[in-house]
């Protein structure tokens, strides 16, 4: 029996087209390749004549059975028409595009051009997962890729390959062989093809900087500032540009002293500038990262900062430096940390501050303070006193920095002075990369929004500095990526402020905090992360590879690239295997951290496939046989049996 078409809109001719839909199927007849079923409430089921074994309607209700068997049976009751044409318009996509708020790597909006049932986006970043910002024309519009629900500004996915989105209406469905082999329903509407051009793939070469200072000047200092001309040339991925800035040397032990050496730089701009197409600001640094074999260090850093949603997240530029015509080698070019557009972005700077804790303790004396009672030494960053318009004072800062410090250090817990979930995925990045510089501290900031005001809390953040991670041991380059994957950043390593650093590790239920947030990298970003290290190498390896010869940098870029991305697979599971056994309770697949009879509940309910039923995995194999099963059920009972 072969598929039935008859289609009428109005009400009138309801009871004639369900007649003659019952005639063709007596008679066996064939009216067309495709059935449209509108049913009164709207959806609609599409089911092709290729797909299709026999229709029936017996006793008031349509039956459809598809080449594999599978039955597809509804009331005819609910059934409003049924047409071998398409009953209504398509719904489409009406804007698409990639922006920086929503893609870290992505620093200027990339707007699809719509032609047709394609639409084509040029991508300027490193990285090829992106999540794309999109409407469609109708209201009750929905848009799946590969069966899976897509929503604007959130979901995320690899665009190395064309990906095909079939907008539609939520409930319309058509009958599909399935890549199984088997027939199932699956959304049905428009097709449309979204092709992402990636222009680092065509790319040569990473952009070039040249900086000509007045007169040829050496720069040869970090205290005082080079007037010079800057020429940033894209190489065809990046927006070019040109314009006064002033230069002066910046670091600590990066800092070389020798002026023709590979040293870091800080660039002051006159007003606010776009560099690259990242956010207006003023100052911006280039990082020299001279220690062998670190080339990579912070650009796999800062996206991993990125994916765990740290605040104040650096942008990493891979360029080419020359200064005076002289070639520096290759760099990144990134944000200044600081109370700024380009950094952290605050309303009202008028009595924040931002802080960092460093053992290099560098500022003037009335810009830092020694912290008790664990003499933390503190830099205050911002606001420079005698620059900045703010209502604070130094004591006053000290006063309210100490008084948090005051309540880890007494075990009087610290929620009333920090914000837990910025905390948590600061701690959370620096235990994966194994960034041992906080625990001295160097190169740790916080800030506070408003330190007059007792409900603000310090937000930890930015991360910086990140060429001593990474299992990196202070000896030689290889040690990057090679050692120290299943280490204990809290108590492996005997620092200055380790027990400050562990007070924060282990106060406030921040073990829970860190499981959940480990949950939601596993997986999706720890694979971003992983191909990152490849992407990043890729568009930068002829850069990176010429500059080796600058400071004898004999590193197989290449296999450390290919080694990152095993070392940082094997410290997320072991960190989050170890989160697991701080956390979870065997048999508590409600989460609730208790065990009890409602957990037998919801753990049958989600065996007899109870769609609403959401258990945590993790706490569901109890008997330890690898997979959820009611021997998991039995052997929560005994737990319970069992308990005081």
């Amino acid at each position: 029996m072969k598929a039935w078409k008859i289609y009428n809109r109005t009400n009138e001719r309801k009871c004639l087209s369900l007649l003659a839909v019952l005639t063709f199927f007596l008679l066996g007849q064939s009216v067309g390749a495709t059935s449209y079923v509108t049913f009164i409430d709207g959806h609609l089921l599409v089911f092709p004549d290729e797909c299709v074994q026999s229709v029936s309607q017996i006793d008031g209700q349509l039956t459809v059975v598809a080449l594999d068997g599978s039955v597809y049976a509804y009331p005819m009751a609910d059934v409003e028409s049924i047409s071998d044409t398409l009953p209504r318009e398509l719904p489409s996509i009406t804007s698409y595009k990639f922006t920086n708020k929503c893609n870290y790597q992505v620093y200027t909006d990339a707007v699809g051009v719509i032609e047709n049932d394609t639409i084509r986006v040029e991508v300027a970043g490193i990285g090829k997962r992106l999540t794309a910002t999109f409407s469609l024309s109708d209201n009750d519009a929905v848009a799946y890729v590969d069966g899976v629900l897509q929503q604007s500004k959130e979901s995320r996915m690899r665009f190395a390959a064309p990906k095909t989105y079939t907008v539609c209406r939520s409930g319309d469905l058509v009958l599909k062989r399935l890549a199984s082999g088997a027939y199932g329903l699956v959304p049905f509407g428009r097709d449309v093809v979204v092709d992402v051009d990636f222009l680092t793939d065509h790319s040569t070469s990473v952009p070039r900087i040249d900086i000509n200072t007045v007169g040829g000047v050496p720069i040869s200092s970090k205290e005082y500032y080079v007037d010079a001309e800057i020429i940033i040339d894209g190489a065809g991925v990046f927006p070019s540009m040109t314009d006064s800035v002033q230069i002066k040397g910046r670091g600590n032990d990066s800092w070389t002293g020798y002026i023709n050496g590979k040293n870091p730089y800080r660039l002051k701009f006159a007003s606010k500038v776009k560099p690259f197409g990242l956010s207006k600001g003023k100052n911006w640094v280039l990082l020299a990262n001279n220690r062998r074999g670190s080339m990579l260090t912070n650009a796999i850093g800062m996206k991993a900062a990125s994916l765990i949603g740290t605040v104040g997240v650096n942008h990493i530029v891979p360029v080419e430096l020359y200064i005076n015509g002289l070639y520096k080698g290759n760099y990144n070019f990134t944000e200044k940390v600081g109370l700024a557009g380009n950094s952290v972005d605050l309303d009202d700077e008028t009595a924040a501050a931002l802080l960092e804790l460093d053992t290099y303790y560098d500022e003037p004396e009335e810009q830092k303070f020694m912290s008790e009672p664990y003499g933390i030494p503190v830099n205050i960053k911002n606001p420079e006193f005698n620059e900045d318009s703010t209502v604070l004072t130094l004591d006053a800062i000290q006063e309210r920095f100490n008084g948090f410090v005051a309540d880890v250090h007494d075990g009087n817990g610290y929620a009333a002075h920090v914000d837990l979930d910025a905390l948590a995925r600061y701690l959370m990045l620096n235990d994966l990369i194994l960034n041992r510089e906080i625990l001295h501290p160097k190169s740790t900031f916080c800030y506070n929004e408003n330190i007059l005001d007792p409900e603000s809390r310090f937000v930890f953040g930015p991360v910086w500095d990140l060429d001593w991670a990474f299992g990196y041991n202070g000896i030689h380059a290889g040690s990057y990526f090679n050692f120290s994957k299943t280490a204990d950043l809290y108590s492996d390593y005997n620092y200055e402020q380790r027990e400050f650093i562990a007070a924060l590790r282990y106060g406030e239920d921040m073990s829970r905090r860190l499981y959940d947030l480990w949950q939601d990298f596993m997986g999706d970003g720890l694979d971003e992360l992983c191909e990152f290290c490849g992407e990043y190498y890729q568009y930068a390896k002829a850069s990176i590879e010429k500059s080796k010869p600058v400071v004898n940098d004999n590193t197989d870029y290449n296999l450390q690239s290919y080694r990152a991305t095993q070392w940082l697979r094997q410290r997320a599971e072991f960190l989050y295997e170890k989160l697991a056994q701080e956390v979870l309770l065997p048999g508590d697949v409600n989460g609730d951290g208790a065990l009890s009879i409602s957990d037998i509940s919801l753990l049958i309910d989600y065996l007899l496939q109870n769609d609403a039923a959401t258990i945590f995995m993790d706490n569901a194999d109890v008997d330890g046989d690898g997979e959820v099963s009611v021997g998991d059920v039995a052997a929560i009972l005994d737990l319970l049996l069992l308990a005081p």
